[in-house]
């Protein structure tokens, strides 16, 4: 696993996994029940609701999850996905991938009414974003 982070950017290259296949319904370490449709992930030290993107150096494929859930818990492993996540980048029959996860940058665009108070407000955590 190689981690590179600053206060700007950083990005994790390693092993992804995918879980939850055979697991009954079950509160994820975010409180919410885990739904394996859902794009969703889980990473040993993101803050929950942060999203990224993760992309398969294998298949090309990537695709953005929230974070809501803690492990892997396996060390060769930096991510595990749910199995939603996983068949979009391709990777449900070979169980593994090597993956690169980056941060998602989020722009809110601005309606023209909008003052200082609403784009602030707008850009607030867990706040949907307007496009």
């Amino acid at each position: 696993m190689l981690a590179s982070r600053s206060a700007l950017s950083w990005s994790e290259h390693g092993v992804a996994s995918w879980y939850g296949h055979l697991r009954p319904a079950r509160r994820t370490s975010s409180g919410h029940p885990f739904d394996p449709h859902a794009l969703t992930a889980a990473h040993p030290t993101l803050p929950m609701g942060t999203r990224v993107l993760v992309r398969s150096q294998d298949t090309g494929r990537s695709v953005v999850v929230t974070v809501n859930d803690r492990g892997p818990f396996l060390h060769s492993r930096i991510i595990d996905l749910s199995p939603a996540a996983a068949a979009r980048i391709g990777m449900l029959d070979s169980g593994t991938a090597h993956v690169v996860i980056e941060p998602v940058t989020e722009v809110a665009q601005a309606e023209p009414g909008d003052t200082s108070a609403d784009a602030i407000a707008a850009a607030a955590p867990g706040e949907p974003r307007r496009r």
